[in-house]
């Protein structure tokens, strides 16, 4: 390169983890973090300054013109960048931590949602704010259950592999089911995946936003579920129809939800999920990572660390996300 790396990191990595992006970046660059939450001001100057930032910009400043020649990402979606009203500057690359950093802790959430509302756990913490001794009814087997999860990559895959220990089978849904992945007993398509909602006990969304995904999960496909299943949503909001689960968890066909994500997000403070007694809804905290999850946050610097050693080195990118 012929002029001085400037990189610039805009999340709240920790000390240690600054320390191993300086070395991976090299002695000769210069490696500078913000807050995010710096004024427009702020950032547009320090944009002008990178070649290389280590977070998630603004789209709109990123459009103004700046050297920037490559984003890294320390989310899994790319919804900012690639299916907002801004377009991603043309020329510039653009990387996440897709199928890398997520996937360890999101599942816990998944599995822990699932037990929770087997085993009737919402409707105990309610009675023990009233302060009171009572039985709620049966509690769900997971034993022999089978589990649909829609998205077989590593959130997926991750939630599988922990759910395997409670006997169950795991059907993944994915583009490509010729290629085997580990912990699932069938792959099938997403255009399949309707079939499996009656025979279904539990069933958990992890699949990104796309055109074929907004809305799949409407009032006639919540309504062929297998009456007392389990839904837990922790890929995007707009899967659901939060209105048509509204419906169907009223009437009492579903034993339970547990969203982490919805739309619009938040839900408005009158929606009728806030008050619903088999929903429990979660702000966008499956994924925690800076200063929620310290796995989390190592798994984001490795694919930071590796990615920015490739780029000095010229060698190809890893998690690239095709924008166009």
């Amino acid at each position: 390169m012929d002029h001085t790396l400037h990189i610039l990191v805009t999340v709240p990595f920790k000390e240690h983890h600054m320390r191993r992006l300086r070395e991976a970046a090299g002695r000769d660059a210069v490696v500078r973090q913000t807050n995010a939450a710096a004024g427009s001001d702020r950032m547009r100057e320090l944009l002008r300054e990178a070649d290389v930032v280590i977070g998630e910009p603004a789209p709109a400043l990123l459009a103004e013109g700046t050297p920037v020649r490559w984003v890294q990402m320390t989310w899994a979606g790319t919804d900012l960048y690639t299916r907002g009203d801004v377009p991603f500057p043309e020329g510039v690359r653009l990387t996440n931590v897709a199928g890398t950093a997520y996937g360890h802790i999101i599942s816990q959430y998944v599995v822990g949602q699932v037990l929770a509302i087997a085993q009737n756990f919402p409707a105990y913490v309610r009675l023990q704010e009233r302060r009171r001794w009572q039985g709620v009814g049966p509690v769900m087997s997971l034993e022999d259950a089978q589990v649909l999860i829609l998205g077989a990559g590593d959130i997926g895959t991750c939630t599988a592999r922990r759910l395997q220990g409670f006997g169950v089978r795991c059907v993944g849904v994915c583009r490509d089911t010729s290629v085997p992945r580990p912990h699932f007993h069938e792959l099938v398509t997403l255009d399949e995946a309707e079939e499996y909602l009656a025979s279904s006990h539990v069933v958990v969304n992890c699949l990104p936003n796309v055109d074929q995904t907004v809305r799949w999960l409407d009032e006639r496909r919540l309504r062929a579920m297998r009456p007392g299943s389990i839904l837990v949503n922790v890929g995007r909001g707009n899967f659901v129809d939060c209105d048509a689960l509204a419906r169907v968890l009223a009437e009492g066909h579903l034993r339970g939800a547990a969203l982490d994500v919805t739309e619009p997000e938040p839900l408005p403070a009158d929606h009728p999920l806030w008050g619903e007694p088999r929903c429990v809804i979660t702000p966008h905290q499956a994924g925690g990572a800076f200063g929620k999850s310290e796995g989390t946050e190592e798994h984001i610097c490795n694919v930071c660390c590796e990615n920015l050693r490739r780029f000095v080195a010229g060698e190809p990118l890893t998690h690239v996300v095709h924008v166009r």
